[in-house]
């Protein structure tokens, strides 16, 4: 979830009630969606409020209560409403984070009154997001919602303050999330969304990496890992970027949790090592809260994977930071209270007190209560998994009968998933750097003045993107998923519709069925597709044209022609290499190729197709782990 405002004091605040990230530190300035106004007239108030920012940055609660309490002395009552209004929400704010959430909710009733006397749309927005996220975490639903859409509500159009308050995308990510622990998730995808938008706008690049994280959350909620993944791996590029090491280990363990889910439980293993050397190397730039999160979801995946060693492990994490933080908690709040007998009077003191210690003992009656259900729980799985081992061993008669199928088909399986593999790793590795390559080009090319030095990135970005296409249809013709004749037809006119049309070229792609069932390796996918992608180079580069029709059909094989109105052809026929290839390609086919040039060139493809053993059985089926078509 997003932040009450762009502030490290609320990365602990929020995790700490709903496990959840906030914005980058050290941001004592407005953002950029909030118009800055001029600082208070009293000079040595303004240096406590921004001496107050400070601390409350640097994660001091104590200092953070003692200062306040200085400037609302040097405020006095009823005294400046304005200064008084922004010192209620700050002390709001740490006493929220202490847990003292009935003084909390003191100080926002007394800020809400000054905001409305001070008719200050922006002061009344940030005072009932603040409610919103207070009641939500003392699970008060009835109230939390609707101080959240009311936070929505006053929001200006023009927002404008003095220090550091809610923005409009953190307001959404509020209630995207609330929302999505509802269940009510198609209304949680629309303010979830439109926090990234606004994220996106303001240039804040944590709000944006939490917006990504909570979009991957959601379509978890919705049963979508794939979707979810996707999100998570935004997230940890933004992050990785900023150098935002809590959201960057909280995304990294989602993106292991939504492997699991999808089934890729090979994956999922390895993400979750690679989440816990980063949690490992970046440790000290990560907050305990988030530790503690960390644990609880590596425990629950790997309990999914079937770990439990690793599941063990992580869930005693789990109870020592846990363990830690109630600790921490304890004695923080117990400074907090001391703060507050110093502005209140001492009988109320003691009644928080005894409070606070009621709801400690109560949270450890709960965390024995939930001890006691994780192991019951892990009793269970124990015995399902001891039950899925005795079937397991009554199956091995019946495994044994398909043993020599199994080693008729082991090397067409390790051939599949040596492609498969290539064409993830050149996805994920090449196809990542020549995105990289091409955007910093671009990037450069718009700054560049000197002629030289822009057409040097020019040609830069353009031989990256060509990579990047030849790239796409190596894995393409890689991938065992999309081996049938149909789906050679249409990535073949896909193709020339696109590439044509991207060169000015009237194009006429006819590819009507139907199409025979059969099945091709990917060397004949990939000759064919050549084929065609020649012939159409030639068409641009030589032929002078103005219209191009492709057709593709069956004719006792595949049959191919590409012609054109262009200049025709000149020279000898096999004058050229790319005709050479061409003609070589079509022998490895066992077909053949033709070249007319009348009224223009027409090159006829025909591929004797016959039927093709069926590898339905060992093709991945849509959905599994092999290279999509990029």
């Amino acid at each position: 979830m997003n932040s009450v405002r762009p502030r490290p004091f609320l990365v602990v605040l929020l995790l700490a009630g709903l496990c959840v990230a906030v914005p980058a530190a050290g941001q004592q300035t407005l953002g950029r969606t909030i118009r800055q106004l001029p600082p208070l007239a009293d000079t040595l108030l303004d240096g406590q409020v921004q001496a107050i920012l400070l601390q409350m940055d640097a994660f001091h609660a104590d200092s953070s209560m003692r200062l306040i309490g200085e400037a609302l002395r040097h405020v006095g009552d009823p005294g400046d409403a304005e200064a008084r209004c922004y010192l209620l929400a700050y002390r709001a704010e740490v006493l929220y984070y202490e847990g003292l959430f009935n003084e909390a909710m003191r100080d926002l009733d007394q800020a809400e009154q000054l905001a409305f006397g001070l008719q200050d749309s922006t002061l009344i927005a940030n005072v009932y997001n603040l409610k919103g996220l207070l009641h939500e975490n003392i699970q008060d639903s009835r109230e939390a919602l609707p101080h959240l859409l009311q936070a929505l509500h006053w929001f200006p159009s023009r927002p404008q303050a003095r220090y550091p308050v809610s923005e409009l995308h953190h307001i959404h990510g509020n209630l995207g999330s609330y929302l999505t622990e509802l269940g009510r998730l198609d209304s949680a995808g629309m303010h979830l969304r439109r926090s990234l938008e606004l994220a996106t706008a303001a240039a804040a690049p944590r709000a944006i990496a939490v917006a990504h994280w909570s979009l991957g959350n959601l379509a978890l909620r919705r049963g979508l890992p794939d979707s979810a993944l996707a999100c998570f791996d935004r997230s940890i590029a933004v992050a990785h970027a900023a150098r935002d090491h809590d959201i960057g280990v909280d995304a990294l363990v989602g993106r292991a949790r939504a492997l699991a889910e999808a089934g890729k439980r090979k994956e999922a293993d390895v993400a979750l090592q690679e989440a816990l050397a980063y949690l490992d190397t970046h440790r000290a730039g990560i907050g305990l809260v988030t530790q503690r999160n960390f644990a609880r979801v590596a425990a629950a995946t790997w309990r999914e994977l079937g770990d439990l060693e690793g599941a063990f492990v992580q869930l005693g994490a789990w109870h020592r930071i846990d363990s830690l933080i109630t600790a921490r908690n304890i004695h923080t709040a117990l400074n907090t209270q001391a703060e507050l007998l110093r502005s209140d009077q001492e009988l109320e003191l003691a009644k928080l007190e005894q409070a606070r210690l009621d709801e400690t003992l109560r949270a450890e009656r709960f965390r024995q209560r939930a001890a006691i259900a994780a192991a019951l729980g892990l009793l269970v799985l124990i015995t399902v998994i001891y039950l899925l081992n005795s079937s397991r061993q009554r199956q091995k008669q019946r495994l044994a009968e398909l043993e020599v199928l199994r080693l008729r088909q082991e090397r067409t399986i390790a051939e599949l998933e040596l492609r498969e593999r290539l064409g993830r790793d050149m996805h994920d590795d090449l196809g990542a750097g020549l995105s990289a390559l091409k955007l910093r080009s671009e990037m450069a090319l718009r700054k560049e003045t000197d002629p030289a030095q822009r057409e040097l990135l020019r040609t830069l970005a353009g031989n990256a993107g060509d990579l990047m296409a030849s790239m796409r249809q190596i894995i393409w013709a890689m991938n065992g998923g999309q081996a049938s004749l149909e789906d050679l037809v249409v990535y073949t006119a896909s193709h020339a519709r696109t590439y044509l049309a991207d060169n000015g070229l009237q194009a006429q792609v006819t590819s009507d069925g139907p199409w025979p069932g059969l099945q091709l390796d990917s060397e004949t996918r990939r000759n064919v597709f050549l084929i065609v992608k020649e012939a159409l180079h030639n068409v641009v580069k030589h032929a002078q044209a103005q219209a191009v029709q492709v057709v593709l059909r069956w004719e006792n094989g595949l049959h191919v022609e590409v012609r054109d109105d262009g200049q025709g052809f000149s020279g000898a026929e096999g004058g050229g290499n790319g005709l050479r290839n061409m003609h070589k390609r079509a022998a490895m086919l066992g077909g053949t190729l033709e070249v007319r040039s009348e009224g223009g060139t027409a090159i006829v493809l025909q591929v004797p197709l016959g039927p093709a053993p069926n590898l339905r059985s060992i093709v991945p089926e849509a959905g599994a782990s092999a290279p999509s078509r990029a």
